[in-house]
């Protein structure tokens, strides 16, 4: 008679930290900004984005937990947007040229019409936003900057915990404002 081996609490372990790792695209983003992404055995992957830092320490909303996580994912979104755009670089293929050699037939917009879609998006945006809100937005969550490289845009206080305070709070603001233009809500509570 064979034994069955048993599963134990290591497995389980490991195949959820499976599924709760990095996506491939976040951990391209932060190679790309050269930030270092490590993972301990039996621990989460821990990654030096400033913005995910505030996300994990709570500071886009000190009190609840889901409106937290609501404004990280409104970020996110933004953060996908802002890529679909192209407005990183300059490209030399014309994306309109791109998928057609394939096979089979393609779904979806031309890759142009996604890219002039996101921009129209961006601009919604940054009006929505305003123009006190948009330049901390853009720093922190599209340009991984943190919260103490924003004090430039609030010169009018003097102290810096009192900037620092200034730009948290536009920054919680702004995605408040711009969570139902990139689709995320809150759902039921």
């Amino acid at each position: 008679m064979t034994l069955k081996p048993r599963k134990t609490k290591k497995a389980k372990a490991s195949a959820a930290d499976d599924k709760l790792d990095a996506t491939p695209e976040r951990l391209a983003r932060a190679d790309e900004a050269g930030q270092t992404a490590e993972k301990a055995p039996g621990r989460a992957r821990r990654l030096l984005d400033p913005f995910d830092v505030m996300r994990a320490t709570r500071a886009l909303a000190p009190h609840d937990p889901k409106l937290n996580d609501i404004r990280w994912l409104t970020g996110e979104a933004l953060r996908r947007i802002h890529s679909r755009a192209g407005l990183d670089g300059l490209r030399a293929v014309a994306l309109d040229r791109i998928g057609q050699s394939g096979f089979g037939p393609r779904s979806g917009l031309p890759a142009s019409e996604i890219a002039l879609h996101a921009r129209d998006k961006i601009r919604a945006s940054q009006e929505k936003v305003g123009p006190a809100a948009w330049p901390i937005l853009t720093r922190i969550i599209l340009e991984g900057g943190g919260v103490r490289e924003c004090r430039g845009y609030v010169p009018e206080i003097v102290t810096p915990w009192r900037a620092d305070a200034v730009v948290t709070d536009r920054l919680r603001v702004a995605l408040d404002a711009l969570s139902g233009l990139v689709g995320v809500t809150g759902g039921r509570r």
